[in-house]
């Protein structure tokens, strides 16, 4: 699906989104950010608890794909409220509203407080990034990744790097599996660098990393899986490709993207002039 009428710039340069982009980790995420309510003391109820393993440990969806895309300082206070609203989780003894508006109804002098939803955040991401490291060994490519990161490579004159929100730490983990794909990336950007001001949708993490590659955001193809990461993608003034996951309305990116792929397996360079056609790969999904 083409989304875009404008002139075709020359690319220079290609940059990928990690989780969901490049490497399966969101079911194993929703998993990580499930068990880390007990692991931070907080459990959700029996009942609740006992339905999401029944739904193989996934979040729902209205709820998955409000944080796609996110830094944990921003998905994690949904994530809570979310909780609240709709599984009527008591939460931590200091008994914090999270669910939306929250910010307007705090009390904004009160600094104890905003000390506390810190640490409470700050805590649910440790947690979260622990259990999803020690689910790592169970990560695999996303399919075409590794086979389009490797046409790509060929090209000769196309440098790549990776954008993700995830944290160094925990994308050190993700990727130690995968360096047959990471050998290919010339930078690893990532959410907690301090170049990087502001997480998706905001542009920050792209400007960036085309700023390392020496290239205009312009003249760079981005690849995302959210919303949100699409979003940044346009913001940053880069061409924008989702390979949105399988359940999200693809007219969501209507206005977010330049084109929308099923997978990497469907990517055709001709359009941007670099000669990579993935149909003529095998395809083995």
């Amino acid at each position: 699906m083409s989304l875009s009428n404008k002139a075709t710039p020359k690319i220079k340069a290609v940059i990928f989104d990690l989780d969901g982009t490049l490497l399966d980790t969101e079911s194993l995420s929703c998993r990580a950010v499930i068990d880390a309510f007990e692991l931070t003391n907080a459990p959700l109820k029996p009942a609740i608890r006992s339905q999401l393993k029944q739904d193989g440990d996934l979040l729902p969806w209205e709820l998955k794909q409000r944080i796609l895309g996110m830094r944990g300082s921003e998905w994690v206070p949904i994530t809570l409220g979310y909780a609240q609203e709709k599984w009527d989780w008591v939460g931590h003894e200091n008994g914090l509203d999270w669910r939306d508006g929250w910010q307007s109804r705090r009390n904004n002098k009160d600094t104890q407080e905003s000390e506390t939803r810190e640490r409470i955040i700050n805590t649910f991401i440790e947690a979260w990034e622990r259990r999803l490291g020690s689910l790592c060994e169970q990560v695999v490519a996303c399919p075409g990744a590794l086979e389009l990161v490797r046409a790509l490579s060929e090209h000769g004159d196309l440098p790549l790097a990776v954008a993700t929100s995830s944290r160094s730490e925990g994308v050190r983990k993700k990727r130690i599996k995968h360096e047959e794909m990471f050998q290919f990336f010339e930078h690893v950007v990532t959410g907690d660098d301090k170049n990087v001001r502001n997480g998706k949708p905001a542009p920050d993490i792209f400007l960036e990393t085309a700023r390392r590659l020496n290239v205009h955001p312009s003249e760079c193809i981005v690849f995302e899986d959210s919303l949100q990461g699409a979003i940044a993608g346009k913001a940053a003034g880069c061409v924008t490709i989702a390979v949105p996951d399988k359940r999200m309305e693809k007219e969501a990116f209507i206005d977010h993207s330049d084109h929308v792929i099923p997978s990497m397996w469907h990517f055709e360079g001709k359009k941007w002039g670099i000669d990579v056609d993935m149909s003529n790969h095998s395809i083995d999904n």
